[in-house]
């Protein structure tokens, strides 16, 4: 969690930074292939605009300081509005996922730049701000709502996906928060997280002069 580097104001601040950003550009992203697609939904509601007000639940905000979890608000979508309804609009979620990744990526390779220049302080900062994000994409894979895996599978799953997504949303917050604590406790996270972190990692090793 975040507050654990409450000691550490540079770690602090930067990683709160980083990822209530995060939370704000998977928002904007979204609309934005939602408004590529042919759903203007999300651009008329307001979410192609760097509004923080707009982007930012209170909850996920707090969630994301205490557990280093975080959500924004969710965009609208119409999936009428999408030549091909399904396929269109899973695309949508997925590039939420894609751009956590992404932040995830750029703040490793920050941290890359950092450690090349002796700033510990700087390199543990993004380090930590890209295991946040990795961990946020990670979540957002599994198939369960309100996540980003849970909307694309409804969106694109054939009919035994959705049944499942909805047979286990019917549980509500507290069906996610057993499923969220099950992955935690179960290494899954922790083990996909590595995964992601090792291939950025490689891939950053091939940059010349890195």
């Amino acid at each position: 969690m975040i507050l654990n580097y409450f000691n550490n104001p540079t770690i602090l601040v930067i990683v709160s930074i980083i990822m209530v950003m995060a939370l704000i550009f998977h928002n904007m992203v979204q609309a934005y292939v939602a408004s590529r697609l042919g759903d203007q939904s999300p651009r008329l509601a307001g979410f192609l605009t760097f509004d923080p007000q707009r982007h930012l639940e209170p909850m996920g905000v707090v969630f994301l300081l205490l557990l280093g979890f975080g959500w924004p608000r969710s965009i609208p979508t119409n999936s009428r509005n999408y030549a091909n309804r399904g396929r269109s609009e899973a695309w949508v979620w997925v590039s939420g996922i894609a751009t956590y990744l992404v932040i995830g990526f750029v703040c490793l390779l920050v941290a890359v730049l950092f450690r090349g220049l002796d700033n510990i302080q700087l390199f543990q900062a993004f380090q930590v701000a890209a295991s946040i994000a990795v961990l946020h994409a990670v979540i957002n894979i599994f198939p369960i709502l309100p996540l980003d895996g849970g909307r694309a599978a409804v969106a694109w799953g054939n009919p035994d996906v959705r049944r499942f997504v909805m047979q286990i949303a019917q549980f509500g917050i507290l069906g996610f928060m057993v499923f969220f604590l099950v992955l935690n406790f179960t290494g899954v996270t922790s083990g996909l997280i590595r995964i992601f972190l090792q291939l950025f990692a490689t891939i950053i090793s091939w940059i010349p002069g890195l």
